[in-house]
Order: structure tokens, then C-alpha cells, then sequence
């Protein structure tokens, strides 16, 4: 039983870039990103422990050098999923756009586990608190899709994609 992903890039041209398999019921999260081939690495997601509530996960690349650690900050997840990422380069703060829709969806799901039919809109915010780009998933598909925009240089393309894949695995979209 696997989750799996195809990460497109649709600007400036649309193009697959890499297939993402996450294996499920496993006790560690382990997401890997692997090029359209299959034979090389774009970027891992390696769970640090088995305890997911406040977990914290690193982003490595396809050598297996550390580029990003995405935490979830429990404490703000209470009211809407929030995660904190950093890397060599900056931080950011990855949360849900609306706290009214993410406890809405939550009493929605208790009801019935219908993920399409609230739309999980996030928002990332550079270090001055700054809207820096966001991740929203489209409404009404069958297939999981997920748009990605990111307007800092300093965020890398493979840690972007990863908190992609985070917003749909870690929170069992």
C-alpha cells in the first residue's frame, strides 16, 4: 500500500519532473521523490521519530546531504496545520490561509472523509511574517492536485515540492 505523487512543473513549460511514493503503515515517515526514469533521487522526506504529533522531518537530496527540515508546530496545529521549515538559506512558516475552514474540514471528516469537498488552502510566510507564496489544493478532482507557487529564491524547488507532498501525506489527505 503506497501514496504516490507525480511532481509536474507547469511554469515555463509543462513538464513531469519526478514521481514521489510514500509506503504506508510504516513506523517512520519515509517519502522519496525519484526522477521519471526511476533511476536517481530528486529529494527524501525522512521522518526523526516515530511519534508523529509534533513531528519533525528532513528533506534530504538526491546524494543524501540535508537541505530543509519541515517541523509541525503543535501548539498553532491545534486551530489550523501549521508547519515550520527551515533551511540554510532562510525560514518559513507553512499554515492553513483560514482557521474557520481548517476546523470546519475537521468536523466535516469526523462526519465523513470526503477530502475534496472542503479546499485545504496554505500559506507561507518568509521570516517578517510576509506572504512568500502559498499551496492550495484544486476543488473537485478525483486525483489529488496541488499548486505550488513559491516567490523566494531562497527556497529550494525540492524543499517546495516537498512541502507539497507534506501537506497531503503528513495530514492523511
Amino acid at each position: 500500500m503506497k501514496n504516490q505523487w507525480t511532481i509536474s512543473r507547469v511554469d515555463p513549460a509543462p513538464a513531469d519532473i519526478g514521481v514521489v511514493a510514500q509506503k504506508r503503515m510504516s513506523l517512520k515517515e519515509s517519502v522519496t521523490c525519484k526522477t521519471l526514469d526511476g533511476t536517481g533521487v530528486l529529494f527524501q522526506i525522512k521522518g526523526r521519530n516515530m511519534l508523529e504529533i509534533a513531528g519533525t522531518y528532513d528533506v534530504l537530496d538526491g546524494t543524501g546531504a540535508h537541505i530543509a527540515s519541515i517541523s509541525k508546530d503543535f501548539k498553532a496545529s491545534l486551530g489550523r496545520s501549521t508547519y515550520q521549515i527551515e533551511t540554510p538559506f532562510g525560514r518559513w512558516t507553512l499554515t492553513e490561509r483560514s482557521q474557520l475552514q481548517a476546523i470546519l474540514r475537521r468536523v466535516i471528516r469526523v462526519v465523513a472523509d470526503i477530502p475534496w469537498l472542503m479546499r485545504v488552502q496554505f500559506v507561507l510566510l518568509n521570516e517578517s511574517n510576509q506572504e512568500v507564496g502559498y499551496i492550495h489544493r484544486a476543488n473537485f478532482k478525483i486525483k489529488d492536485t496541488y499548486e505550488i507557487q513559491v516567490n523566494d529564491q531562497r527556497l529550494d524547488q525540492r524543499v517546495a515540492s516537498a512541502l507539497g507532498v507534506a501537506a497531503d501525506a503528513f495530514m492523511n489527505r
